[in-house]
């Protein structure tokens, strides 16, 4: 009889409050930052509205920012990444790590550490295989910029003729060797009027982007020449990174998000596409793969083609 007095009395007790700690966290998430540390004391509770991130401004106050806006205060000396705030929030940490890998500048630096380190670059790369041959979407990532930039393209068909296992699968491959050897096909579509409105000639640009290559992820060019750029304080920016390269978990993250964005393969195959496309060829599987996808791509079969036109390759 006890425990049953008890048992109501406690749910009786949560009724009354729940309304009243509803409101303090409603209430929370409508303050600024700096309010709500004015009134609640504990930084470790403060909260942001959905996407933004909490970021300690150089006079130690609270702000919540956009992930871009974050990275530009940051690298500007107006706050300061600080791990022990984004470690303990998972979704803003997510959002900041989204927001760099999008940043070619800031990712620029990241690929150099890779290459500076071959155990973690093969490493990350061992888990990219692992991940294509779960998921054939990834390896489109992956190869479609790869194919699709012309600068790419031609690096890319280089590195195909020193790898030993492919040029043996593509003598191997009766599509293949059927379709280099004959003659160039025309251009996809015709040249569109110039009073055509812009809603049509979009349309007109997205099917011929699609019959030159069907399966081809859709991506931002990158500019090769951007990555001379560099950010105005790399000493800050390189903290930031380095602070997330030396923790696995973080690091790892990162590069998952680098795999399932296309347009971050795009920049990155400049920088690292012998290593890349030689994991992906050195898996049989992968390999085979890779034929099939170069095979539907009309503008590389062109380039193949008008490459070597007259071999075996």
């Amino acid at each position: 009889m006890y425990f049953q007095f008890l048992f109501v009395f406690v749910v009786i007790l949560g009724i009354i409050a729940s309304p009243t700690l509803f409101e303090n966290s409603f209430a929370q998430q409508e303050m600024s930052p700096h309010h709500q540390w004015k009134k609640f004391g504990d930084p470790h509770t403060l909260t942001c509205k959905q996407g933004q991130l909490l970021l300690q401004k150089h006079d130690g106050n609270p702000a919540c920012v956009m992930p871009s806006t974050y990275i530009k205060l940051v690298d500007r000396g107006y706050g300061a990444y600080d791990s022990s705030i984004m470690s303990k929030r998972p979704e803003m940490m997510s959002h900041l790590m989204q927001s760099m890998a999008s940043n070619e500048n800031l990712m620029y630096h990241w690929h150099e550490m890779l290459q500076k380190n071959p155990s973690a670059m093969m490493q990350t790369i061992d888990d990219w295989i692992t991940q294509m041959k779960e998921n054939p979407e990834l390896l489109k990532n992956m190869l479609g910029p790869m194919i699709s930039d012309p600068k790419l393209r031609e690096k890319m068909i280089e590195t195909m003729k020193s790898h030993s296992h492919m040029e043996n699968s593509l003598k191997q491959h009766s599509k293949w060797m059927e379709s280099v050897h004959q003659p160039m096909n025309s251009d996809m579509g015709h040249e569109m009027n110039s009073d055509m409105s812009d809603e049509i000639s979009e349309n007109m640009k997205e099917k011929k982007r699609k019959a030159i290559c069907p399966w081809c992820p859709d991506y931002q060019k990158h500019s090769m020449s951007s990555h001379s750029k560099v950010i105005s304080n790399s000493d800050r920016m390189m903290d930031m990174i380095h602070d997330m390269w030396i923790n696995s978990e973080m690091s790892e993250d990162v590069h998952n998000i680098m795999i399932h964005d296309s347009s971050h393969m795009a920049h990155m195959s400049d920088q690292m596409m012998e290593p890349m496309l030689n994991a992906v060829m050195d898996d049989e599987d992968l390999r085979q793969q890779m034929i099939d996808l170069m095979l539907e791509h009309h503008d590389f079969m062109n380039t193949i083609r008008h490459d070597n036109p007259e071999t075996e390759h």
